[in-house]
């Protein structure tokens, strides 16, 4: 994967994160504490500064109660469109 690729696509995980979080009506804050990762962490994946851990992802898709491909679904760039995020929800 070329290094502009993988910021594009680690752009969109953070983006598709903050939507979710901000549907959810969840603060960053809210979000860390109900799954015990440090709110600057997650500030910093929805600001694409820094590349996700798997397990971080795991936990932030629970808290969520997504799926985690949900951060993953993007519409093809030259749509213009935001990143679309699928209403998947985790099963129960």
């Amino acid at each position: 994967m070329a290094n502009g690729n993988h910021h594009i696509e680690r752009k969109a995980i953070g983006q598709n994160i903050r939507k979710i979080r901000q549907s959810a009506g969840l603060s960053l804050r809210r979000l860390a504490a109900m799954c015990r990762v440090d709110h600057a962490s997650i500030s910093k994946i929805e600001r694409a500064d820094i590349d996700p851990q798997l397990s971080t992802l795991l936990e932030l898709a629970e808290a969520l109660r997504v799926h985690p491909h949900s951060f993953f679904s993007v519409v093809p760039a030259e749509s213009n469109h935001s990143p679309h995020i699928n209403g998947n929800s985790y099963p129960s």
